[in-house]
């Protein structure tokens, strides 16, 4: 259950919302505000994990409410409400979770409901070997996170200091100078001042990086910077790592390969929309195919349908997408003997994926007598 405040200055709508939130089962209404500044206020003595806020009101509106609160709990969840459209884009430039036009009726709410617990903190435990360890101290597939020293998730001090973090772990050991830094981060800020934001930034990620497990450390070289430490502190090291070791390689030990692959999850960074992170998601993306495919034909050659078949689900529920190996999939049923069924159940399960994904079924793949 989600701890809520709500605020809202026209009662009617309060007391409406109160009830909708309330009958989902999965809201703890905590307080409603129907004054912002008394939000702001009231909010240090309750600290929910989710805010509703109305955009449209005096004094103080929903938007300028949200930066406000997020300062006293960074990972604080917002969702906007709202009668006038125009207000989106605002909207999510303080990342909000979800923009729902009112009335908000119970598909909204179950819209709502299905994003937040796929970025529930609550239902995240960091990944473990065998022996309990941590593998990684940042996880970036499908979500973006960095645990300390005592396994509890960083709160950045700034959302650029965040991002820039990111950037420099997606080029781990590559020297980054400066200048494009700045023409990335701060492309409109006149150069003196935008240098003083990238040191105070600079020193911002060096502090977070204490508190982590490894020695891994932001080094100033010349007139730009490079992130020093192991593969291991992320899961994308970890997946490039092993990548670049066995991409031509026949001899892949199987057991690495598949806990790389199910590390695996899309979008890389998970709801931090970073512009330039899109032709990474593409890079990682075309190497899980690979990855997926090598896999398969292990599977294949060993008579593993189990794992077969849960790897390619795996791959589906990231990328649902692809035809392309949902058909090489197909094809390699037609052949599996003893599977007979299997193609039946597989075609199920994909059209339910179509479904949740809001895609059309894929009615040449799949017959209207399948389901």
């Amino acid at each position: 259950m989600f701890s809520v405040i709500l605020v809202e200055d026209e009662i009617h709508i309060l007391n409406y919302m109160k009830k909708k939130l309330a009958a989902s089962g999965v809201f703890q209404v905590k307080e409603a505000f129907s004054d912002p500044e008394k939000a702001l206020e009231g909010f240090g003595e309750i600290m929910p994990e989710v805010a509703f806020l109305d955009i449209e009101m005096p004094r103080m509106n929903g938007i300028e409410l949200a930066k406000r609160l997020i300062a006293k709990k960074p990972d604080l969840r917002i969702i906007f409400t709202t009668a006038f459209e125009q207000y989106a884009l605002d909207a999510f430039g303080v990342e909000a979770v979800d923009y729902l036009m009112k009335p908000v009726g119970d598909e909204d709410i179950a819209r709502v409901i299905k994003r937040l617990k796929k970025t529930s903190l609550a239902n995240i435990e960091p990944k473990a070997d065998l022996w309990g360890h941590k593998i990684n101290s940042v996880n970036c597939f499908g979500r973006f996170e960095v645990w300390d020293k005592d396994n509890r998730l960083v709160n950045w001090p700034t959302r650029k200091s965040e991002e820039l973090f990111a950037y420099f772990l997606v080029n781990q050991g590559r020297y980054i100078s400066k200048w494009e830094l700045l023409e990335l981060f701060w492309p409109e800020v006149e150069t003196e001042r935008g240098l003083n934001n990238l040191y105070n930034t600079v020193y911002r990620v060096k502090q977070v990086l204490k508190k982590l497990p490894s020695t891994t450390q932001v080094q100033k070289i010349n007139e730009g910077y490079i992130l020093l430490g192991d593969e291991f502190l992320s899961d994308i090291g970890s997946f490039t790592g092993f990548v670049s070791k066995y991409e031509n390689n026949p001899q892949m030990p199987v057991d690495r390969a598949e806990e790389i692959y199910f590390t695996y999850a899309a979008p890389l960074f998970g709801l931090q929309d970073y512009a330039w992170s899109i032709s990474l998601q593409k890079y990682f993306a075309v190497y899980f195919k690979k990855l997926c495919r090598k896999l398969l034909q292990g599977y294949w050659e060993q008579k593993l349908f189990e794992k077969a078949d849960k790897a390619i689900r795996h791959y589906l529920t990231q990328h649902i997408e692809d035809e392309e190996l949902v058909l090489e999939w197909l094809e390699l049923l037609k052949n599996w003997e003893g599977r007979e069924k299997a193609e039946e159940d597989f075609k199920k399960w994909l059209n339910e994926k179509l479904r949740e994904a809001d895609l059309p079924v894929l009615g040449e793949l799949i017959p209207e007598s399948d389901y």
